[in-house]
C-alpha cells in the first residue's frame, strides 16, 4: 500500500470536509432531493472531494470512487428523507464519526485498488 497517498488523501478529505464546507453547505445538505439547492449543495461538497482526490492522486479512477461515494455517504448522514433507529429523529442514520470512518474507509480501499 502507498501510505504517502492514503495520507495525502486523508488530509485533503479533512481539508475539503472542514476548511472548504461553508455553513449554507453543510445545514443545506440535508434537504437533498427534497429541495435543489440542497441536492447542488451536496453535489458540489462531493465534487469538490472528487477534484482534490483527482489532483493529489493523478487518478480520474480515484477522484470518480472518492467523489461518488462522497455523495452517497453525506447522504445517509444528513438526509432529512432519513430517521435515524436509535433517536427516531429525522436527519441521516449516523453521525459525525460513522461519517468520517466511512469516508476513510473509502479512502483506504481506493488506495489500495487504484
Amino acid at each position: 500500500m502507498d501510505i504517502q497517498l492514503f495520507l495525502t488523501l486523508v488530509a485533503g478529505h479533512y481539508l475539503a470536509d472542514f476548511g472548504l464546507q461553508n455553513t449554507h453547505m453543510v445545514e443545506s445538505k440535508a434537504k437533498a432531493l427534497i429541495e435543489s439547492v440542497g441536492f447542488h449543495n451536496l453535489t458540489a461538497h462531493a465534487f469538490i472531494h472528487a477534484l482534490i482526490a483527482g489532483l493529489l492522486s493523478g487518478s480520474f479512477a480515484a477522484a470518480v470512487i472518492i467523489g461518488v461515494t462522497h455523495w452517497i455517504i453525506d447522504f445517509g448522514k444528513a438526509s432529512e428523507l432519513l430517521t435515524n433507529p436509535k433517536t427516531g429523529k429525522k436527519g441521516g442514520w449516523y453521525g459525525l464519526d460513522i461519517d468520517q470512518l466511512l469516508h476513510i474507509t473509502v479512502i483506504l480501499i481506493t488506495v489500495l485498488i487504484v
